[in-house]
C-alpha cells in the first residue's frame, strides 16, 4: 500500500461552500490559486492564513481537493506584515508606532518568541494596558483549546459536543480521551452514546471492554428510564432488558464498577442514574427542612383581597381566597386546576397583595417555558421570565450562574406550569433558594408529565407534607366553552360526542373526502392566521406525523418562490416566511424550548438564519440550526405551556400505542376558540379511557422519611 505523502501548505480562508455537523468544504487561497479544502468542521475566521497539514486528493467526482488533518494560523515573518498583525484586533490598544517598537526590540523572530514565551513582552517599556492586551493576544494563540476543539470535532464530534466536553474536562480533554472516552458520555448530560462508541473505537485504551460495558450499562438504565418515566429500574427488569441485548456476562462486576464511579446508585433492589438519586433526594431533604412560615392576622387577608377585589375588579370564590391566604400563611403552597379555573387570576391577586403585605421584599414568578412567563407578564403585570433565565443558564458548560454559593436575591418565587418541570431542573432552581421565605406550586397534574424521568407534581400531591389547593370551579366553562366543557368531562370520564356542537368539530380521518388543508384555508379565509394555528399529533413518522405534515404544510402555505431564499438541512427545507420551531433553550436570546417564530431571512451568503420570536430577533448560524424544526405541526409535548385560537388534533391508528388519558386532555386544553378532532371517535374514547401508567418514582418515600 503506497504511504500518503502528508504536506503543509499556507492559505487564507475565504468562504465554506459547505459544512454539517462534521464536515466541511471550503475554498482557500494560497501561493498557487485557490483551492478547495475538505476536513472536519470548523469555525474559520475570514481573511486569516492559516497553515495546514494534510494531503491532496483527486476526487473522482469533485476533482482535485486538499484534505487537511490539522491546521493553526499563520504567523507572518516580514516586517511589515509584523508590524500589521501586531496592531490587528488581535492586540486592542497597540498601534503601529508601538508594533515598530515591538518588532526593532525582537526582531523577524518576534512573533514566534511571544507566542512562545507571552511574558517576554513584559521586556518592554509600555503601558500596562498595552502588555496586557499583547500578553492575552499570545497566550490565545497559544491556547490548547483550539488544538482540543480540532481534536474532537476531526473525530466525529460537532462543535456543540466538542464545547461540551472541554468545558466539562478543560486541557485535560485528550488526557481523558486516551484513559477512558466513555466518560464523555458517563459525565456529560447530552453527549450521545453511539458517538462516543464511534469515536473510542478509534483510539487504544486500557481496560477497554470493561470500560465499554460500564457505558453501555448505563446507557441501557438512561433509555429504560427515559422510555418508562420511571425514575430507576429494579435489578430483576434490568437483566430482562440485557437479555434483549444479549446479556452481559458480568453483570455485577460491572454494576458495582459504575456504582464505585457513582456513575448508579443503587439502594434495595433500585438501581438509578446517580444524577437521578442525587436529584431526588435532594428535593426531599431541601423541603423537609424549608420551614419559614409566619400566620398572618386572618383579618388582614381578608381585608387585603377585598382591597385586590375592588382595584382590579375581580371576584374570588372562597376556594381561590383560601389559596391566597395558604401562599401567605405558608412556606410552600400548591394550587392545582385545569383550564379556566382562574390559577392566573389567583396569582395576579397574590402579586398585589404581596406588595402590600411586604413593600420592602419581592417576588417573581417563573415558568418552564417562554410562552407561559410572557403570558404571565402580560396578565399579571409582574416580573416573570423563565427559570433557565432566572438561573442564567450556560448552554456551553451546562451550568447556572446562580446556585448554592450564589443565591437569587428575591424573598418569594412561584412556579406556573409545574407540570412540566423536571427533577433535575427543580434542584438547581432549589438550589439558588437560600433567600426565598415562600414558594408556591401552580400546575395542572392531569396534564402530561416532563418528558425526562419523574413525576414531580404528582409527587408532591400524593406526599400530603404541603397546603394544597385544588380549583375545581371552571368560569370558562361557565361562558359556554365547549372545549374547557370537554375538557372537565376528560377528567371526570364523562365524555359523549353529542354535547358538542358549536367550539369543536370531528373529523373521520379515514373518509375518503377529508382533506386538511382545505380546513385550515377556511380558518384563514375567516381571519385566522398561520401562527394562530396548530396542528399537534403523537409522533414525528408515518403519513399523519409531525414530519409529512410539515412538509405539506410548507408546500401549501409557504410555496417554493424565487423571491425566497431557503436553506436544506438534512431532510427539512427551512424557508423564509416559514413558521420555525425552537427546540431548545437559548437564553442568552431570550428564546426557549417550544416558542414559535418566523423565519425572515435565510442569507446564503453569509451563512446565517434570523428569526423573529415576537419581536426578538435571533441569528442561526449552521452549527444552530440542528436547534430548530419546522413548526405548522408538532407534538404534544412540544405544545404544552402554550395557546393557540385553532388546534388540529390527529389521531390516528399510527399513534394508538401514545394515547391515553393525559395526553388528550394536553392536547385539548392548548385550544382557546376553536378545536378541531381528526380521527374516529372510537379511537378518541378509546384513548380518553386509558390512564397513563404511574411512573415508578421514590420522592413520595423521602418526603415522608420512608
Amino acid at each position: 500500500m503506497e504511504d500518503k505523502i502528508i504536506e503543509i501548505i499556507e492559505g487564507e480562508f475565504i468562504h465554506t461552500i459547505y459544512k454539517s455537523e462534521s464536515y466541511m468544504v471550503s475554498k482557500f487561497e494560497t501561493n498557487d490559486g485557490t483551492i478547495t479544502v475538505t476536513g472536519p468542521s470548523f469555525d474559520y475566521e475570514r481573511k486569516q492564513k492559516y497553515v495546514l497539514k494534510g494531503e491532496y486528493v483527486d476526487h473522482p467526482r469533485y476533482g482535485f481537493q486538499f484534505s487537511m488533518i490539522s491546521i493553526d494560523k499563520y504567523l507572518p515573518s516580514k516586517k511589515e506584515e509584523i508590524i500589521s498583525f501586531l496592531k490587528s484586533k488581535t492586540f486592542p490598544g497597540v498601534g503601529k508606532k508601538v508594533a515598530e517598537k515591538i518588532y526593532e526590540h525582537f526582531g523577524s523572530e518576534t512573533l514566534n518568541i511571544l507566542k512562545e514565551d507571552p511574558s517576554k513582552i513584559l521586556e518592554m517599556d509600555l503601558t500596562n494596558k498595552q502588555l496586557s492586551s499583547l500578553q492575552e493576544g499570545f497566550q490565545n494563540l497559544n491556547d490548547p483549546e483550539n488544538e482540543i476543539m480540532f481534536y474532537l470535532v476531526s473525530n466525529g464530534f460537532n462543535n456543540n459536543d466538542a464545547q461540551k466536553i472541554f468545558h466539562r474536562f478543560k486541557l485535560a480533554t485528550i488526557e481523558v480521551a486516551n484513559d477512558n472516552p466513555f466518560r464523555f458520555y458517563n459525565e456529560i448530560y447530552g453527549i450521545g452514546f453511539d458517538k462516543v462508541r464511534n469515536f473510542a473505537s478509534k483510539i487504544s485504551f486500557e481496560d477497554s471492554e470493561n470500560k465499554y460495558k460500564e457505558a453501555f450499562l448505563i446507557n441501557i438504565i438512561s433509555d429504560y428510564t427515559f422510555n418508562s418515566g420511571d425514575i430507576y429500574i429494579e435489578y430483576d427488569s434490568l437483566v430482562s432488558v440485557l437479555n434483549y441485548y444479549g446479556g452481559l456476562d458480568n453483570l455485577d462486576e460491572i454494576l458495582n464498577r459504575c456504582i464505585d464511579k457513582e456513575y448508579i446508585y443503587r439502594q434495595d433492589n433500585r438501581l438509578y442514574l446517580f444524577n437521578d438519586y442525587y436529584d431526588e433526594k435532594y428535593i426531599a431533604d431541601f423541603l423537609n427542612r424549608f420551614n419559614t412560615s409566619e400566620i398572618i392576622d386572618e383579618f388582614l387577608l381578608d381585608d387585603g383581597i377585598k382591597s385586590i377585589e375592588n382595584d382590579l375588579a375581580i371576584k374570588y370564590d372562597l376556594n381561590q381566597k383560601q389559596a391566597i391566604k395558604n401562599f401567605f400563611n405558608n412556606s410552600i403552597s400548591m394550587i392545582i386546576g385545569g383550564p379556566g379555573t382562574g390559577k392566573t387570576t389567583i396569582v395576579k391577586g397574590m402579586v398585589e397583595m404581596f406588595k402590600q403585605i411586604y413593600p420592602f421584599s419581592n417576588l417573581i414568578v417563573v415558568a418552564p417555558t417562554g410562552r407561559a412567563a410572557k403570558r404571565i407578564n402580560e396578565i399579571c403585570g409582574c416580573e416573570s421570565k423563565t427559570i433557565h433565565s432566572l438561573l442564567r443558564w450556560n448552554k456551553e458548560s451546562n451550568t447556572f450562574a446562580f446556585d448554592v454559593d450564589n443565591p437569587i436575591l428575591y424573598d418569594a418565587l412561584i412556579i406556573d406550569e409545574f407540570s412540566m418541570v423536571d427533577n433535575s431542573l427543580f434542584t438547581s432552581l432549589l438550589k439558588a433558594c437560600s433567600r426565598i421565605k415562600k414558594i408556591c406550586i401552580i400546575g395542572d397534574n392531569n396534564q402530561l408529565p416532563s418528558i425526562r424521568p419523574g413525576d414531580l407534581l404528582n409527587d408532591l400531591i400524593i406526599s400530603n407534607k404541603f397546603s394544597l389547593t385544588r380549583l375545581n370551579t371552571n368560569y370558562r366553562q361557565s361562558s359556554g366553552s365547549e372545549i374547557i366543557s370537554l375538557a372537565s368531562d376528560i377528567i371526570n370520564d364523562d365524555f359523549d360526542i353529542n354535547k358538542y356542537q358549536t367550539d369543536i368539530n370531528f373529523y373521520d380521518i379515514n373518509e375518503s373526502n377529508f382533506d386538511l388543508i382545505s380546513l385550515i384555508k377556511q380558518d384563514i379565509d375567516n381571519g385566522y392566521s398561520l401562527d394562530e394555528i396548530q396542528v399537534l399529533t403523537p409522533m414525528y413518522k408515518g403519513k399523519w406525523g409531525i414530519d409529512t405534515l410539515n412538509d405539506q404544510l410548507q408546500n401549501t402555505f409557504n410555496p417554493s418562490d424565487i423571491s425566497k431564499h431557503e436553506r436544506q438541512v438534512g431532510n427539512t427545507i427551512f424557508r423564509e416566511n416559514d413558521k420555525v420551531l425552537q427546540l431548545k433553550n437559548r437564553p442568552s436570546d431570550d428564546v426557549y424550548n417550544g416558542d414559535i417564530g418566523i423565519l425572515e431571512e435565510v442569507n446564503n451568503k453569509e451563512k446565517y438564519l434570523l428569526i423573529n420570536f415576537q419581536d426578538i430577533y435571533v441569528f442561526y448560524k449552521n452549527d444552530d440550526l440542528q436547534d430548530i424544526s419546522l413548526a405548522y405541526a408538532m407534538s404534544v409535548h412540544k405544545a404544552q405551556g402554550s395557546e393557540y385560537q385553532i388546534v388540529y388534533f390527529i389521531l390516528s391508528n399510527y399513534n394508538l400505542h401514545m394515547l391515553n388519558r393525559n395526553l388528550i386532555y394536553t392536547a385539548i386544553s392548548r385550544a382557546k376558540t376553536k378545536l378541531v378532532i381528526i380521527g374516529s371517535v372510537a379511537l378518541l374514547e378509546k384513548g380518553i379511557h386509558k390512564s397513563m401508567k404511574k411512573r415508578n418514582t421514590t420522592l413520595n418515600l423521602r418526603l415522608n422519611n420512608e
